[in-house]
Order: C-alpha cells, then structure tokens, then sequence
C-alpha cells in the first residue's frame, strides 16, 4: 500500500514542495510504516473505547432517561419522548429492541460503543471508496481518537448511532457527486438514512440540511436536469419529517450559549475537539479551532467538506444561539465531527504527499492532541453515576423512609437501583403534577377526550416496599413528615420553596458527585 507519485497531484499541492525532506524520511511515509501507524492508532481509539465500557459501567442523568424509555411499552416511549424530550423517538425505539436481550448498565453502553466501532468501519470503507486506501486510515485514525467521540462512545445516548447513519447519507449523496447522476437506488436510500437521521436527534435535520446542500450545491450543474429534479424531491420528503424536532424543540428549552462569551464559546470548543477534562479549557478550543478547521482549507482536494460541512454549520449554529435560542453546545457541535475527520483525512494524506515538513508537522501535532486528549479523557473523566448514592441511601435509612428528587432522570434512576430495581416503572406511569401551560394542555386534551393517554401519569410518587419516591420535591409531604431525604437539593439548609414550616437539615450523604440532604420537621420534635 503506497501512496500515489507526486506528479498525480494538483498544482495547488505542488506548490508546496517548498522545504526539501531526504530520500529516507520519504520512503518511510510514503511506503509501509505510516500505514501501520494509522491502523495502529485505529486499533488505539477502539481499545480505549472497550476500556471504557470495562472500567466504568455507571449511567447518569441522559443515560438514565434513555433507559428508561427503552424499558416503557413501546407506545408509553413514543408518548414519552414526546411528554419529555427534545428528540425524536427513533434511538429509542432502537433501545428498546437492544433492551429485551438484556438490561445491564454495561449492556446498555454496550449499544453505544458497538455503534461508534462500527462508525469507525463505516467511515474508513466510505472514504477508501471514495478517496482510496489512504484517506480512509487517515479519517479512520483522526476519528477513533477523537476525545468527543470517546465520550459518546460509553454514554447511553443517540450519538453514535447518529454518526453511522450520517456517514452513510455522506457516502450516498458522495456517490451521487462522483458519479455525476443520481439513480432512483440512490435516492431512495438517501431518503431512508435522511429520514433516519432527522428521527434520531433533535438537531438531526439541521445535519441533514447540510448535507443534502452540500450535494445539491455540486450536483446542480453536474447531473441531467431530471435527476437533480428528483434529488430535491427526495430532500423535501426529509425536510418534512422535519416538522417533529421543530415544533418540539420550539416550546423546549435547549441548551447552550446564549450570549457572545469568548470563554464559554472556548470551553465548548475545547469540549468538541480536544475533549473533556483538557487543560486550559477557555482558550484550548480557541487555539484547536484554525489548527484543526481552517488549516484543512488549505488544501484543494474537496475543500467543500470542510466548508459546508463542519465550518459553515459551527457559524450557523453559534449564530442561532446570539440570535435566537441557545444551541451552541459541544454536543450539536459533535454532530459534525465525523466530516471533520474526513476533512483531516484529506489534509493528512496531502501533506504526507508531498515535499513539505511544515504540513506534516501541523498534522502530527493534531494526531496527537487528539490521543492525548483521548488517554486523558479515559483516564480523568469519571460520570456521575447514581447507583453507590442509593445504595447509600437505602443501608442508612429507615424502611419508610421519604426521597424527593428533582425530576424524571434522577427518579428513575433511584428507582433503577432502590431495591435491585423492584420498583422500575413506565416513563409515563409517574409524573409530577403538571402546572402553567402543561396544566393548560392537559385541560385540552382531557376536553378531546385523551386522558386515557396517559400523557401526565397516573399517580405522583412510586413506593417501593415502604419507601416512598418523589419525582419532585413536594412540599405539602415535607410539611406533613418528620424528615424528607432531598437528592442534589437546589438550595442549602432544606429550603424548600415557600414551605409553610421551615425545616432544618439533619444528615448529609456525599458519593460519586451526588448529595443527599435529609430534612428534619421540628414540629415532630426534634432530631434524632
């Protein structure tokens, strides 16, 4: 496996050839090392993954609401990730399916890493189609380390599910380009992953747009009028599944940047491409950004990737975020990582093409920012799993013993784990009571006759044995019991809202990032 002669390049490329390097350092990148090298640091990023899965099998806050989604009937999750989520149903769904087989925390991540190993696959045999042997190491290599990537790779959630089937809409809509048509086989798997992508995440439609522009803008002038007429036809169909995410996400508070703050803008980028827990968070990202985005637009070959598919979107979406509602964040900015490591591919595989050190240089520094961002993540990052904090909880307390928490994610997770998980329950059975314009809704719905729905629950705390569990911190029972145990208490010393009698903190409990404060009603005399 060698590279190409340097004569096949373009004259962009040649132009670089500005700094000579000797005969031997150009055999050795250009003959059979630097392929080991590449397949080595593939096998890098897949080992870090699985040692991930090995080392820590915890789940937290968004794990905890996958799970249990999954674990509902399948129409009490559909329903539920309408009642409760930004994104539409279809990981879910998926989940669900895994879920039968088995129901371990590790078997969960397991979905996860298994997706984000075959992203890797996935993404090495589409650019080895499209670019050849070369390109394909390369991405493959700059996308098994990408910190981020490490991430979603042990975490119950819809990323790496969503980056395979976005690098199979880039291969589809890719073919399209190369080959200058675009037959109905084509289009009509372009049209089932556009759907599936846009159904996976709340943000997927906003990939989708990208995507279908990219090819659109490159097949415009390239295919026969009839075929382009039915690449747009097939868009339209996708953009109206798009309808789901947006009205959801329109009456959803979203998370992210909500005002021009350099730091929390850096901190975000940092996040993105260098990973969690990578020192000097503030300005990293700042630094990482033209090393890692721009840099590639150096190059000719493909510099639409580059463009339209990761630095045109990171521009759209901080602009949304200052303008409209906040959806900068690391994790929509990941969304674009694997045309990233494609654009990178590129880059590297030029610059180790030619008679240059300065470029070769650039691309080793980003191989191994993104390893040490990888190692570094595996080794500092620890998730704030909930199963030590109510295991806790249950050895220390009474057996009626009263937990408030502050919402879905930590209820179900205590009812995950509170007595070996007797008392798991469907996302939609228990709810706090609903208020301002959900307490509106439901009057309209009750009016339409779809109370049986179930859209709001059924009751407004679970109890599991003696014990009682509240999805949120209800004030009339800490008024009305001698102590309440509140989970990561939003205020200190047991200030609970306008609570008519005053409480007073008597036990605290501190485990894997979580606290648990128990409040004493004086009423009932006092502390024991």
């Amino acid at each position: 496996m060698t590279f190409p002669p340097t004569d096949e390049l373009s004259a962009g490329e040649s132009s670089w050839r500005a700094v000579p390097v000797s005969p031997k350092f150009r055999d050795m990148a250009g003959g059979h090392i630097l392929p080991i090298i590449l397949v080595a640091l593939v096998l890098a990023g897949i080992t870090l993954r699985v040692l991930n899965l090995l080392l820590e099998a915890s789940l937290w806050e968004d794990e905890i609401f996958s799970v249990a989604l999954a674990e509902s009937p399948i129409t009490d999750l559909l329903l539920a990730a309408l009642r409760f989520d930004t994104h539409p149903p279809l990981y879910y769904v998926q989940l669900h399916l895994w879920a039968a087989l088995a129901d371990s925390d590790r078997w969960y991540i397991l979905n996860s890493t298994l997706f984000s190993i075959i992203a890797i696959i996935a993404l090495f045999e589409a650019c080895r189609r499209i670019y050849g042997w070369n390109v394909g190491l390369w991405a493959a290599a700059i996308f098994a380390l990408m910190p981020l990537q490490l991430f979603f790779a042990e975490n119950v959630r819809m990323y790496p599910m969503l980056a395979l089937l976005q690098i199979g809409l880039w291969y589809v809509l890719q073919r399209m380009i190369v080959e200058k048509r675009a037959v109905m086989r084509q289009l009509l798997l372009a049209l089932c992953l556009g759907l599936a992508v846009t159904l996976t995440h709340g943000l997927g439609f906003f990939v989708t747009f990208f995507l279908f522009l990219h090819a659109g803008l490159r097949l415009f002038k390239a295919v026969p009028a009839r075929d382009f007429r039915f690449f747009v036809a097939t868009y339209a169909v996708v953009a109206l599944a798009a309808l789901y995410p947006l009205a959801i996400g329109a009456i959803r508070q979203t998370e992210g940047v909500s005002g021009f703050d350099l730091p929390t803008i850096g901190i975000h980028l940092t996040l993105t491409l260098l990973g969690l827990e990578f020192p000097w968070p503030t300005i990293a990202g700042l630094f990482a950004l033209p090393l890692m985005v721009l840099l590639p637009l150096t190059k000719t070959r493909d510099r639409w990737i580059g463009i339209f598919l990761v630095l045109i979107p990171i521009g759209v979406l901080l602009a949304i975020s200052l303008l409209a509602k906040p959806v900068f964040i690391y994790r929509t900015l990941g969304l674009f990582l694997p045309f990233l490591a494609i654009s990178l591919g590129l880059y590297a595989d030029a610059a180790f093409r030619v008679r240059t050190i300065a470029h070769r240089v650039a691309v080793s520094v980003i191989v191994l920012l993104m390893l040490y961002g990888g190692v570094n993540y595996t080794m500092a990052f620890e998730k704030r799993g909930y199963r030590e904090i109510v295991a806790a909880w249950e050895a220390q307390t009474t057996e009626d013993a009263i937990l408030m928490t502050n919402g879905p994610s930590e209820f179900w997770a205590v009812l995950r784990y509170l007595d070996n998980g007797t008392g798991r329950v469907s996302a939609l059975q228990i709810q706090p009571p609903v208020r301002d314009g959900m307490l509106r809704l439901r009057e309209k719905l009750d009016g339409l006759g779809a109370a049986s729905l179930g859209l709001f629950g059924k009751a407004d705390h679970a109890v599991v044995g003696e014990r009682r569990v509240y999805p949120y911190v209800a004030q009339d029972i800490a008024s009305a019991s001698p102590d309440v145990w509140v989970l990561n208490p939003k205020s200190e010393n047991c200030v609970l809202g306008d609570a008519a009698i005053p409480l007073e903190q008597s036990d605290t409990l501190s485990l894997a990032g979580h606290n648990l404060t128990r409040c004493h009603n004086p009423r009932f005399g006092s502390k024991q």
